[in-house]
């Protein structure tokens, strides 16, 4: 999904954010070519519930697709690990929430970092369905950038795109590290602990919704799982139609596997 947004991007508009207090600690980490506005909603509704919030920037994002391109997907993960450090430093407990992408990276970290007690995703990818993308290792070295229809809105509620700010176009080599991530992340399933929420968008036209059932299929070591799919919500989910159901929902699965002291 592409939001309507210019680009180079208003640095005070995409810039990293901190929220709260307390001694629990949420990571939210956004998607695929996106910014820390689309968790931002999320963050203020913990925030609230007493629990220290950072929305990060992911290496490569929330300046130009260049930059972006000039990544890869390791980076990305390395800049979330980072900031998942940074707010330890501050915190006892710690959880992680993501988007897209950002729910993919969010499951990663929690198959190797022990300090992690709950994860939730939302609209998370293990494998992507456009058939075009089997062959993105050689479409790279023909093709530099692929440019997604930004008429094409899947939000329940449209004007909701105007909180997303993301790059509309993507580098074919980063499109090529998503699907290295994604596959990495599928074989790291079965390693994670954690109690990891799984919530999906069925008018999702970015993410198969049918992810969500094979994320809860292969997370058989995980604490608990539990997933849920809302009719009416597409790709964007924390920002879409079910959003205030979505963060309660968030804030529940948080607080009953790190509550507070």
């Amino acid at each position: 999904m592409v939001a309507r947004s210019a680009v180079p991007f208003d640095p005070d508009v995409v810039r990293p954010w901190w929220l709260g207090s307390g001694r629990r600690g949420a990571l939210l980490l956004h998607g695929f070519a996106g910014t820390p506005p689309e968790l931002r909603r999320l963050g203020e509704h913990l925030a609230e519930a007493g629990w220290r919030c950072h929305g990060p920037v992911l290496a490569g994002h929330g300046t130009t697709p260049e930059a972006l391109d000039r990544t890869r997907w390791q980076d990305w993960a390395d800049s979330a690990r980072l900031a998942l450090d940074a707010l330890a430093s501050e915190c006892d407990t710690v959880v992680v929430a993501g988007q897209s992408m950002g729910g993919a990276l969010a499951l990663h970290l929690a198959a190797h970092d022990g300090r992690i007690s709950a994860v939730a995703v939302l609209a998370a990818p293990i494998w992507l369905s456009d058939r075009r993308l089997r062959l993105i290792g050689l479409l790279k070295h023909l093709r530099r950038w692929h440019v997604p229809d930004a008429t094409d809105v899947d939000l329940f509620w449209p004007e909701a795109v105007e909180e997303l700010h993301s790059y509309g176009r993507r580098g074919t080599r980063s499109l090529h590290e998503l699907t290295r991530l994604l596959a990495t992340v599928r074989s790291e399933l079965p390693m994670i602990r954690p109690p990891v929420l799984v919530l999906q968008g069925a008018r999702d036209r970015s993410v198969d919704p049918r992810n969500a059932g094979d994320i809860t299929r292969r997370l058989g070591c995980s604490a608990a799982v539990d997933t849920h799919v809302y009719p009416r919500s597409g790709h964007a989910l924390s920002v879409d139609v079910d959003r205030d159901d979505i963060n309660a929902r968030v804030l529940a699965w948080f607080d009953r596997f790190a509550p507070a002291a």
